[in-house]
């Protein structure tokens, strides 16, 4: 089982699209909850907003918003 945070899951936060995923678009702004918002973050989909990063410092959880997935090479 891996690590265990303490989340925010009612408070929504705005957050902008940097890189086209499946349903939303570079420069797509949509509101999430701080667990998506967070999986979003490791895919390198977004950048977090100051309001995200601190609500999750007040919690425990920064380092949800501070480690990234490493970008998978393209093969042609």
């Amino acid at each position: 089982m891996g690590k265990e945070y303490r989340i925010n899951l009612t408070k929504r936060y705005n957050v902008t699209f940097v890189k086209d995923g499946v349903k939303y678009k570079t420069g797509d702004e949509v509101s999430v909850g701080m667990a998506l918002a967070s999986k979003f973050y490791a895919e390198g989909k977004i950048e977090a907003t100051n309001e995200l990063i601190n609500d999750a410092r007040a919690l425990g959880c920064e380092e949800l918003f501070t480690k990234r997935k490493s970008a998978k090479k393209d093969t042609v």
